[in-house]
């Protein structure tokens, strides 16, 4: 597969500008299985495509990128969890008093595993506007057209229900799916890296394309 001039631009943008060979190989890869079609193709374009859109604006802009990991801290519960605590004999119609007390330190780990919870909520939101603030230089994210987020917000609720085989996922319309939300944050890739002039008449030409 020989990528256009548009996909070359972004590849030498993720390659080169940005120094993110990682990044630039995941891109050109989900590309070629989209051209290919080769079996299991959609879940790894799924995954490429979410990990561009959770990863790339925070690795570029130094923030933490670390996930929450639920196995760790749930084995660490597991490992001191007593089923008496589980409320094993009581019903919901039970006052709190016939209950179990808890240890501090136990109710500590849950705490704990809940803000961690929140975090990764709250960074995914912000990845969301980070993307358009770091490389589409809108640094106040009221002003982002609201047809790049709600494309940009399909295509990643999209490619993070299909990036796990799971066997409800698909349906004989997937294939033109992924194609399509792929293509939408290509777009918005090619937009990102191109040069100034470049950009600001890439994104007139997509808003004129919306509007019409």
């Amino acid at each position: 597969m020989i990528l256009t001039k548009e996909q070359q631009r972004v590849f030498d943008w993720l390659n080169n500008k940005l120094q993110l060979p990682v990044f630039a190989e995941g891109y050109k890869g989900a590309l070629q299985l989209l051209y290919e079609q080769s079996p299991g193709y959609i879940t790894f374009v799924a995954h490429a495509g979410r990990d561009l859109m959770n990863t790339l604006a925070r690795t570029v802009s130094g923030i933490n990128t670390s996930r929450v990991e639920y196995r760790q801290h749930l084995d660490k519960l597991q490992r001191e969890w007593k089923e008496e605590w589980g409320a094993i004999g009581f019903n919901k119609t039970d006052n709190a008093e016939k209950g179990h007390l808890i240890p501090y330190d136990t109710c500590q780990k849950v705490k704990h595993l809940i803000d961690e919870h929140k975090k990764g909520r709250l960074r995914s939101v912000e990845a969301d506007d980070l993307f358009f603030t770091t490389f589409l230089a809108y640094e106040d994210k009221e002003r982002i057209p609201r047809n790049f987020l709600g494309e940009w917000k399909a295509a990643k609720r999209w490619f993070q229900k299909h990036t796990h085989l799971r066997k409800d996922d698909f349906s004989r319309d997937t294939a033109s799916e992924v194609k399509m939300h792929f293509t939408a944050l290509d777009e918005l890739l090619y937009v990102a890296a191109s040069s100034e002039f470049e950009r600001i008449k890439g994104i007139n030409e997509i808003l004129e394309e919306t509007n019409q």
